[in-house]
């Protein structure tokens, strides 16, 4: 059962001012401090297949990590799977993204192929088991970013015939560094995953200091695999803010019934969660209910795969995939009739919207809850893949101006924020490469992903 927790974000105490460098001894004893500072520093570094960590020590958050002696320390190489003689059928769509084409099964993470995970240049297409080889840009197309194969120019099959394709993929794997009492490091292998492999824990007396995000296909470590843990989850600071649902909080407190609608894309809808009660609606209720017991919590999940705010309320004018009437689900006509208490609102799929949008569509939001007298969270969007965020590496700050605006805007109309989106910047901090949370590499988050979600919700509830 998910925990509720009432500790505040412990805010950063700034530094005291330096004192002016009057005389020769101050300037020995800073030098002598910083000497100091870099020896107690924790360094890994990487070199060939294997990292280096060098005498040192590591605070994280209450926990010291002494390294006595140095230690180098092998990383296996990135797993590889063989597939032999897969039957499949040639789509007769070209293969290009991760939703034309078919698919070959290997490199299936859930609802999509996992970009990158199929090995360029492995595929072989026979028409037979042991049969005649096909072509590639005649027989048979390939995209080879997410493993989709159709039918090519000259194919000299058709759609309805079975070939069977051989090829390799790759996993990912993440490893944790680790110290134990005795200062010694060493290296604990995680299991492999085709998209979102999970650190192993260090073991008991021990204290992990890194992580090692092995890629599709490695061989080699890389500076940038190295993932140094600077700060546990506890210490993550965001700008989510309770308080700002007094109402809500007043029912809930005196055990009265309260309606909250969640209202959003394919990630409320639940996008790669392993089972309905761990997608981030489900947690979230699940918590409340545990910090209310003697309130009636109806939570009612809104939510449409693949939609955006503005089709929920212009129906009309921005079309869901279609649908028209009663056979549209994405209708703000079904949050009103529900005469919420709360309304949260979670829309990845708002990314591409400017500033100013935000600003038209989110206030239009406001004017129809208006009415009901319906309180608001708004929730920051996960990381989503780089090229999506228009980011380079998995390192990268929160800029997109979306999330900067739906900041700004909670701010401005003094509206509660669960600040998912912050919540996925520390990740970083906490060594855990952001992508790896992503079960189907691009955009739904696994069951860590969707309880980041439920933990910033709760914390407007405080």
């Amino acid at each position: 059962m998910p925990k509720l927790t009432n500790d505040a974000p412990r805010e950063w105490l700034p530094l005291p001012p330096h004192p002016p460098l009057m005389k020769p001894l101050a300037l020995i004893c800073t030098v002598a401090l910083f000497q100091t500072q870099l020896l107690l520093a924790l360094d890994i570094t990487a070199q060939g297949s294997a990292v280096l960590v060098a005498p040192g020590q590591a605070e994280i958050g209450s926990q010291t990590a002494t390294v006595k002696q140095a230690a180098t320390l092998a990383v296996a190489p990135a797993p590889t799977v063989t597939v032999t003689d897969e039957p499949v059928k040639l789509s007769v769509d070209k293969p290009v993204g991760w939703s034309k084409g078919t698919r070959l099964r290997g490199c299936n993470a859930r609802d999509v192929n996992a970009s990158g995970s199929f090995e360029p240049g492995s595929l072989e297409i026979r028409r037979t088991k042991g049969g005649e080889v096909l072509k590639e840009g005649e027989d048979y197309l390939v995209d080879a970013e997410w493993a989709h194969v159709g039918l090519g120019p000259k194919s000299r099959v058709t759609a309805e015939d079975t070939v069977f394709a051989s090829y390799r993929y790759s996993l990912l794997r993440i490893d944790t560094v680790q110290v134990g009492a005795d200062g010694k490091a060493t290296l604990r292998q995680g299991q492999p995953h085709i998209s979102a492999p999970v650190p192993p824990a260090a073991e008991a007396g021990s204290v992990a200091v890194a992580h090692v995000f092995v890629g599709y296909r490695g061989t080699e470590v890389k500076p940038e695999q190295i993932w140094m843990i600077s700060e546990p989850a506890s210490k993550a600071v965001t700008a989510t803010t309770p308080g700002r649902i007094p109402k809500t909080l007043a029912k809930l407190k005196a055990g009265q019934p309260v309606t909250i609608v969640c209202l959003g894309d394919s990630v409320t809808a639940g996008g790669n969660a392993s089972k309905p009660e761990l997608r981030y609606v489900d947690v979230f209720a699940a918590g409340l209910r545990e910090r209310f017991p003697q309130a009636k919590i109806d939570v009612q999940n809104l939510s449409a795969g693949g939609s955006n705010s503005r089709q929920w309320l212009y129906p009309e004018k921005f079309a869901y995939r279609g649908l028209k009437g009663d056979a549209n689900p994405a209708r703000f006509d079904r949050v009103v009739a529900a005469k919420p208490d709360l309304v949260t609102i979670e829309f990845v799929n708002d990314a591409g919207l400017t500033p100013a949008l935000v600003e038209e569509t989110y206030g239009e939001i406001l004017k129809r809850l208006e009415p009901l007298g319906s309180e608001v969270i708004l929730i920051t969007p996960h990381f989503t893949m780089w090229r999506m965020m228009g980011f380079k590496n998995m390192r990268e700050p929160e800029r997109r101006p979306y999330v900067l605006a739906l900041r700004d805007f909670a701010t401005k109309r003094n509206l509660a924020l669960a600040d998912a989106s912050a919540r996925w910047e520390h990740l970083a901090q906490e060594g855990l490469p952001y992508l790896t949370l992503l079960d189907n590499t691009i955009n739904h988050p696994d069951d860590r992903g969707h309880r980041l979600f439920a933990e910033e919700l709760w914390g407007c509830f405080r």
